[in-house]
């Protein structure tokens, strides 16, 4: 029995010898060093052991029971100072562990009580029918057993508190060792009190500090390797599933189910089968580099990239792994900016961009068709958009935007689009289009939105492609040009492009960009056209623009106001014509001419462009003159679509003493409703109401209703637009107030109408 059990340490000590050999070709580290110390301390009480089962002197025994003791207090501290470096705690110096100092006061106790016999005394005893020699500890020994213990106990209770205080996935490291200590303790307590021969406490620790060994260097980073990957794979949003040679399912992540749709996980296994199935019908071999396919599942598409690759050792197959990435969202995600970079948000028909990109491909690709570029666009948008509100504004532009789709969509080489705000365009063979059918369409849209108060007009300008190598922003630019040509024509509304509306573009192009400095250098001047009560005697004038234009000399108003009022421009100009009608009532004033006015316009865009009320106060105090003096004209259509808020407008400006005339009233946009609504001071008639219709009975029958009506309502009429000796006398049988009109005079320069009426 001792010969085997003594085979057996030797073995042990054969294993340890190798293990520490291994342990010293390993990187050096805090922790190898620790286990090489460990291994060491294991040899130490191994050697005692040996030559206590071999021996039969009982002094020879003693002395092997003594460096046993002393090997395992060493092995002891060994075991603890492990532990706390294992555990990532800050060690002390070997010599300045306390620890260090109680095993080598422990060492040298036992070594000067080597012939005494003072600590333990050893004996035969019995075990397993076998004799063996034993020892007996005297009471002073128990403070050496005492520290042992509690150095053992304390190596565990280091182990179990890191591994309290980390993570899920490190506590293995931890909680591992810990067992093994808690072994070896166990076996110490148990050895104790049942007085059983070291042989078993020797061959416990001996086995376990092999199994520390290969958990501290082998087993625990393997594991938290794997854990860590497992960890890292789960996270990711890809799918990876690995299969081996058998082709039997050994690692799938948590990214799996959200990489193809699972909820499951059973029956993964058949998913081989699948993408081996997708793979093989993609005819790509043994791998798959990242290419995207379709792939329809439970009636819906999804999109995956794929890498798939055979994995192969030493030229044999070993498995086989897929990593599977669902990239629906990227793919849907692009293909939405792509539809945002080519598409109208709004109408989902071609922006700007690609609207000129397709009809430049179409005029490529057909070189010997004849082309023609219309623009169609809303006369007065924004009038349209402030009366009705930004949604029925959208709701015209989708409306708009559907016509086109239904009614283009049978036309071969045809391309459209929304440019801008408000127009659209139409490319198309020039054979195709018809102008009445865009007519009709673009009425079949417009009629939806005309109410009593206001009728929606679009305009459209067409142009012929007569050169397909011109830039495409520039035809797109020339059937604008024609567009906004009819916009400024009240009874046209589609034009075709010539160059004389090119010339007229640029001209106006040219006085948008002169415009300040005519401003600045005086070019920008008032006319006044009289204005004449019952008696024949002038009584004010209206002020109306002319641009005395340094090269050009006189440009009529119809030439640049229209285009001034649709880019925005007639409020600078306005404020032009308001201080020079200021500045002339100043200076009649002085002469002592208080008796004349001057009549002005104010245009839509002023309403919201500039504080109207504020401006005209500030105007009449720095120039000194009487608000009365200075009639202030506005029409119906530029204050009907926020009427509350221009009805205050009206009444502020009347109490600050301005006297309010309506300008117009009797043309298209008139009605007598809006009179209940708004009490200004004058009514004006443009006589032209008489020539549009010729039923002239009736005529004359409305406007003496209109005349009559001003007079109940305590309002003054002017008749402006008088010609005739016949309409004259007409207008002063039915009662109206004032006339103007090319009957008394045109537009004078200031200083001919002072020159013949002051």
């Amino acid at each position: 029995m001792q010969t085997a059990m003594t085979g057996f340490l030797l073995l042990l000590l054969i294993m340890n010898g190798i293990m520490i050999s291994r342990l010293s070709d390993t990187k050096q580290s805090g922790i190898i060093k620790h286990l090489r110390n460990m291994a060491w301390g294991v040899a130490g009480i191994i050697v005692p052991e040996m030559i206590i089962l071999l021996t039969k002197d009982r002094q020879a025994a003693y002395y092997a029971y003594t460096f046993y003791y002393i090997a395992f207090a060493w092995y002891i501290m060994m075991i603890f100072r492990f532990s706390v470096n294992y555990s990532g705690y800050q060690l002390f110096k070997i010599y300045q562990s306390p620890l260090f100092w109680i095993t080598v006061a422990e060492s040298a106790a036992l070594i000067l009580g080597i012939f005494s016999e003072r600590f333990f005394t050893i004996t035969h005893a019995k075990w397993y029918n076998h004799t063996y020699w034993i020892s007996r500890e005297f009471s002073i020994l128990y403070g050496y057993a005492a520290i042992c213990g509690i150095a053992l106990v304390g190596a565990v209770a280091v182990l179990i508190a890191a591994a309290a205080q980390s993570a899920k996935i490190y506590r293995l490291k931890y909680s591992g060792i810990a067992i093994i200590l808690s072994v070896m303790a166990i076996a110490c307590v148990v050895s104790q009190i049942h007085e059983q021969p070291i042989l078993v406490l020797v061959i416990s620790f001996a086995l376990c500090e092999i199994v520390i060994v290969y958990m501290a260097v082998y087993y625990a980073p393997k594991k938290l390797n794997q854990r860590a990957m497992q960890f890292v794979a789960d996270k990711l949003n890809d799918g990876i599933v690995l299969y081996d040679d058998e082709h039997q399912l050994q690692l799938v992540t948590a990214g799996y189910s959200d990489a193809v749709g699972f909820k499951r996980m059973q029956g993964i296994s058949n998913e081989e089968q699948y993408w081996s199935k997708v793979i093989s019908e993609a005819n790509v071999g043994n791998a798959w580099n990242g290419r995207v396919m379709a792939v329809t599942r439970d009636n819906n598409t999804y999109y995956y990239e794929i890498q798939h690759m055979a994995l192969n050792e030493d030229g044999k197959f070993i498995g086989i792994v897929y990593w599977i990435r669902n990239v629906t969202e990227s793919i849907e995600n692009y293909r939405e900016m792509v539809r945002r970079a080519n598409f109208d948000e709004l109408t989902g028909i071609y922006n700007e961009a690609h609207f000129h990109e397709m009809a430049r491909k179409l005029l490529e690709e057909n070189p010997d068709t004849a082309f023609v570029m219309t623009c169609s666009s809303v006369d007065k948008f924004r009038v349209f958009k402030e009366l009705f509100g930004q949604e029925k504004y959208d709701n015209y532009l989708m409306r708009t935007a559907e016509s086109l789709r239904t009614g283009l969509v049978h036309i071969p080489n045809c391309v459209y689009g929304r440019v801008g705000e408000a127009d659209f365009y139409i490319m198309m063979p020039k054979k195709l289009f018809h102008s009445q059918e865009l007519l009709d369409a673009i009425d079949e849209v417009a009629n939806v939105y005309n109410t009593n108060n206001f009728h929606l007009i679009v305009k459209a300008g067409v142009y012929e492609i007569t050169d397909s190598s011109q830039d495409m922003l520039s035809i797109c630019n020339k059937a604008s040009m024609a567009c906004d040509t009819a916009k400024g024509d009240y009874g046209t509304r589609l034009l075709w492009f010539d160059e004389s509306i090119q010339k007229e573009s640029m001209l106006r192009e040219r006085y948008n960009a002169e415009l300040s400095k005519a401003i600045e250098h005086g070019e920008i001047q008032i006319y006044l056209q009289p204005q004449v009560n019952k008696d024949g005697k002038v009584i004010g004038a209206e002020a109306l623009v002319r641009w005395i234009h340094r090269e050009d000399g006189l440009i009529p108003p119809a030439h640049f106001i229209p285009f001034f009022e649709m880019n925005g421009r007639i409020t600078e100009l306005d404020i032009c014509i308001w201080r020079q009608a200021c500045a002339k009532l100043k200076e009649w004033k002085e002469k002592g001419r208080e008796d004349l006015h001057i009549s002005v316009n104010i245009s839509a865009k002023d309403l919201y462009a500039l504080d109207i009320y504020e401006h005209y106060v500030s105007l009449v105090k720095e120039y000194g003159i009487n608000a009365k003096n200075l009639k202030l004209e506005i029409t119906e259509s530029a204050i009907i679509n926020d009427l509350k808020q221009h009805v205050r407008l009206v009444e502020k400006l009347q109490d600050a003493g301005f006297e309010i005339e309506m300008d117009d009233f009797g043309s298209a946009y008139s009605s007598f409703n809006m009179l209940k609504d708004i009490c200004v001071d004058v009514l004006k008639i443009d006589m032209k109401f008489l020539g549009d219709t010729e039923n002239e009975a009736r005529s004359h029958a409305i406007l003496k209703s209109i005349v009559d009506l001003s007079k109940e309502l305590h309002m003054k009429t002017v008749a402006e637009g008088v010609e005739t000796e016949e309409q004259l006398n007409f207008l002063k049988e039915v009662g109206c107030d004032i006339y103007q009109g090319y009957y008394f005079s045109k537009p004078l320069s200031v200083a001919e109408f002072e020159a013949k009426y002051l």
